[in-house]
């Protein structure tokens, strides 16, 4: 394949690391520092599957598209029938069209076929422009991760170009799973893990990190229109996706039942994830706890602010995050904490 013979070059592979990090400095200013306690190959790893995930999220949400300037018009005109046809498809899943104007729908979901195409390495001579496929596939082939959770990733990338409609607590684990188990599935394989249920507790952190996510950002998201809490629950406790701009929401009791019901659910789905904490290596073991240590932390502040996290951002003080820090070094233990 072209990709093993320009891989074999180490100069462009380590040319390619050093796009990922440059992808992952740009991006997040936090997100190194929460992987710094990996082994080397690890850390890159994570850049590399990093740079993959926030192209794609940067299609979804951004303006970033690929470099198609060596497509041939016949090429160009094949992708576009790909997404023409994927758009048909997506419409009936969704029961709607997209939240974006034809073209820049076409154009968005030609770049997420490009990513899906891109996922295992190139087989023609259509060799991706972008620097960080060559880590991204080196990581891809180190850690044998499985193709399937990445293809997962841009189903949920897909999602993400249509208004929002979970119903149910189901309907919101599909998602949930797609956009963030996926990628916890894809850090499993990184980190090294012993156990069969491995995959099972990856799948509960992924949907316990993915709700309290959702609390977080809940804010932002209202303002652009998109609600992610389930409407059926909402409803059978007397909430209506209009009353959440509601200046008053914080203090009606409906609102706090719901917000209670739902904080016990990220709680049942933390007490899972913290299950595969134990199983993962023990060279690995630290970034995730930290990153599970984190959610604890918002989930309880949620719960004291009897659920107002409309008026306010969930977010941790100095304090709180020197605990996350001590958590990590053994001084509290985050699988016993209550």
């Amino acid at each position: 394949m072209m990709g093993d013979v320009v891989r074999n070059d180490t100069a462009k592979v380590e040319q390619s690391y050093l796009e990922c990090e440059r992808i992952a400095k740009h991006s997040s200013s936090s997100f190194l520092r929460a992987f710094k306690t990996l082994p080397k190959d690890k850390r890159n790893g994570i850049k590399a599957l990093y740079a993959f995930c926030r192209r794609a999220d940067d299609v979804a949400d951004g303006d970033w598209l690929p470099d198609f300037s060596s497509f041939t018009p016949q090429q160009m005109g094949s992708l576009r029938l790909r997404a023409l046809q994927r758009s048909k498809y997506l419409d009936e899943k969704h029961r709607s069209r997209g939240t974006l104007d034809h073209e820049a729908h076409i154009t968005k979901l030609c770049a997420l076929i490009y990513l899906r195409d891109n996922i295992q390495e190139v087989v023609n001579d259509n060799f991706p422009k972008e620097k960080f496929f060559l880590a991204f596939w080196d990581t891809i082939e180190k850690f044998d991760i499985p193709a399937q959770h990445l293809h997962s990733l841009i189903d949920g990338m897909e999602d993400d170009l249509y208004p929002t409609n979970y119903r149910t607590y189901e309907d919101l684990r599909r998602y949930c799973y797609n956009v963030a188990s996926s990628v916890g599935l894809c850090l499993l394989h990184l980190y090294g893990y012993d156990g069969q249920e491995a995959e099972h507790y990856a799948d509960e952190m992924g949907i316990f990190l993915q709700k309290v996510n959702i609390l977080r950002d809940i804010q932002s998201d209202l303002a652009s229109g998109r609600v992610y809490l389930p409407t059926s629950e909402l409803q059978s406790f007397g909430i209506s996706t209009s009353d959440l701009s509601s200046p008053s929401l914080a203090s009606n009791p409906n609102w706090q039942e719901f917000m209670k019901d739902y904080i016990q659910r990220c709680n049942a789905h933390k007490e899972e994830a913290v299950k595969l904490l134990p199983m993962i290596h023990p060279e690995s073991r630290k970034s995730p706890t930290i990153m599970v240590s984190v959610y604890s932390q918002l989930i309880k502040q949620a719960e004291k602010l009897c659920g107002d996290v409309v008026s306010q951002r969930l977010s941790l003080t100095v304090m709180q995050k020197a605990n996350v820090l001590m958590s990590t070094l053994g001084v509290i233990s985050i699988v016993q904490e209550d």
